[in-house]
């Protein structure tokens, strides 16, 4: 099976996007257990975030303004 870059783009996408929303509510789990006065810093999202900002920001374009389509 032969996958074009468009559709790696997209798959590699939707993969990012619910493994960051996986990660997101088990997160959540851990930060339950925690005491009330622990200060967490949540570096994971400086990571995640802009790994997911940019896969959907190039697939939306890729999507809708690419104008090399074959």
């Amino acid at each position: 099976m032969k996958f074009t870059p468009r559709i790696l783009l997209y798959i590699i996408t939707v993969f990012v996007l619910i493994a960051s929303l996986v990660w997101e509510y088990y997160m959540q789990q851990w930060l339950s257990y925690q005491p009330e006065d622990a200060e967490v810093l949540r570096v994971d999202l400086f990571v995640i975030w802009p790994v997911v900002i940019t896969l959907v920001s190039l697939s939306v374009f890729r999507l809708f303004f690419d104008k090399s389509r074959n």
